[in-house]
């Protein structure tokens, strides 16, 4: 898709079942590239599950809707869903709150705007290879806190009220991970940077803290980064959430937008 990363993978039917060494070759390619994606694959709810179990655990139900009778498929319908909580959604690597963040994903698109809505990856191994030595080295030693409601904590309670807050809070409490972290497969190195999650540093004071998350963000979201996606009813997107942050372009008004998504469990912890 890009130099950076994605790929498009062309002539292959994934609302079928898949050989092992067609699974294997795709296993490859995701690593490779990152963020696989697909056209024309008008995928059931159950295909979309039984695609994406291919490689690892299902992520569970939590305190996101999902879809009756598929407790596995997530439902992100606009402007329904996110009316209040959501209006445009910074960079970021899915449920990095938790203390082993998800693997990967895979999202379909049923019916998108007729312009707009695209997402963009952006390759975190890259994000950190370009930093300088003594940046790198100073990278290194710091861990975040991921927070899920760290930028939408006044939303949440404004929706879903004390108690709604509280339930989610339980379910979701902050983690820490190293900000340089080497992905379990590949063994690179990639800076583990969530502009959404990320609330702060433990070894940086406020100010320092205000200026290295600053200076993050700025570096991560540079054009030659990323790859931007345009989405088609029944696309397919395929991601490594160890390595990739992503975020949603919310540039389509009050258009109706429906995806649904199924997610890798985490199998590791994030580690130097």
């Amino acid at each position: 898709m890009t130099a950076s990363l994605g790929a498009e993978v062309i002539g292959l039917d994934i609302t079928s079942k898949l050989s092992k060494t067609k699974l294997n070759e795709l296993h490859q390619a995701w690593l490779e590239h990152q963020v696989l994606f697909f056209r024309d694959q008008p995928l059931t709810p159950e295909q979309h599950v039984n695609f994406t179990k291919n490689f690892g655990e299902l992520q569970g139900p939590g305190y996101m809707p999902t879809l009756d009778g598929f407790p596995n498929v997530y439902v992100q319908e606009y402007p329904e869903l996110y009316k209040g909580i959501v209006s445009d959604v910074d960079w970021h690597i899915d449920a990095s709150f938790m203390k082993k963040p998800l693997k990967g994903a895979v999202l379909h698109a049923l019916k998108v705007p007729a312009t707009g809505g695209d997402t963009a990856w952006v390759n975190l191994y890259k994000a950190y290879d370009l930093l300088s030595k003594p940046m790198q080295k100073f990278c290194s030693s710091l861990t975040a806190v991921h927070d899920n409601f760290y930028k939408n904590l006044t939303s949440v309670l404004d929706t879903y009220g004390a108690k709604g807050y509280e339930m989610a809070r339980q379910a979701t409490p902050p983690s820490i991970h190293p900000l340089v972290c080497k992905h379990p497969e590949t063994g690179k190195k990639c800076l583990f940077y969530s502009e959404l999650m990320v609330s702060h540093f433990n070894e940086l004071n406020d100010e320092e803290n205000k200026t290295i998350k600053e200076f993050l963000v700025n570096h991560i979201k540079k054009p030659e980064l990323y790859c931007r996606f345009k989405w088609e009813n029944d696309s397919v997107a395929f991601w490594d959430n160890r390595c990739t942050a992503h975020k949603g372009i919310f540039d389509f008004g009050q258009e109706y937008r429906l995806m649904h998504r199924v997610a890798i469990q985490g199998e590791t912890k994030p580690k130097k």
